[in-house]
């Protein structure tokens, strides 16, 4: 209840090392929380499903330019994602999955700065889509694979995506991409930070 059940269950997942002893506290729980699921990927999704909301006329882009390389380079790392979680599972290696999946947000967020659509916005509104668009298929690719670790709030991702509820699942990954065009709703924050309790004076 204090942290939240998925919260928590990232964190154990993520510090822990399977079949080992490992280490709790709350500061470790407050910072890994903090700053992968809230700083990282809560507030990716919120900036993208922001920008297509207010840019896109509240919908997916409805076509995109041909990618470049940058796009495709991203786009490989999410397909990619399935078959490197599969072996890091296969291994008992749940937290080099977790890893797997941090580091895949992390190259999102790269992405993002590095395209920066809310500039090409104002200079090239196509490109500016065609970022999106990678950027939402990336998410639908790392919110399908957070479900094992993450399931209500790898969810609530996928609903924010207008993903249908029977196409979430990993045979879904490469059969079932983006719908150009669907409508999407205002972005809805998924991992509330959580506050660091000030030190109570003598």
């Amino acid at each position: 209840e204090k942290y939240g059940v998925d919260q928590t269950r990232f964190f154990l997942m993520s510090e822990v090392t399977f079949g080992s002893d490992g280490d709790f506290s709350d500061n470790a729980m407050i910072r890994k929380v903090n700053a992968n699921l809230s700083n990282e990927l809560g507030n990716l999704c919120q900036r993208v499903i922001t920008l297509v909301f207010k840019n896109c006329g509240k919908a997916v882009p409805a076509e995109v330019q041909p990618f470049t390389e940058e796009d495709e380079e991203l786009l490989a790392k999410a397909r990619a994602l399935r078959e490197k979680a599969g072996k890091e599972v296969a291994n008992q290696a749940i937290h080099k999955y977790a890893e797997a999946m941090i580091n895949m947000v992390g190259d999102a967020n790269k992405y993002i700065d590095d395209m920066a659509p809310w500039v090409l916005k104002k200079t090239d509104p196509e490109r500016m889509e065609t970022v999106l668009y990678v950027l939402m298929e990336v998410l639908r690719h790392t919110a399908i694979l957070y479900q094992p670790l993450i399931p209500s709030s790898a969810n609530k991702i996928l609903d924010q995506l207008s993903i249908p509820e029977d196409e979430r699942t990993f045979d879904h990954l490469e059969t079932s991409p983006i719908q150009f065009g669907a409508s999407i709703g205002k972005a809805v924050g998924v991992f509330p930070r959580i506050e660091v309790p000030e030190p109570v004076e003598a």
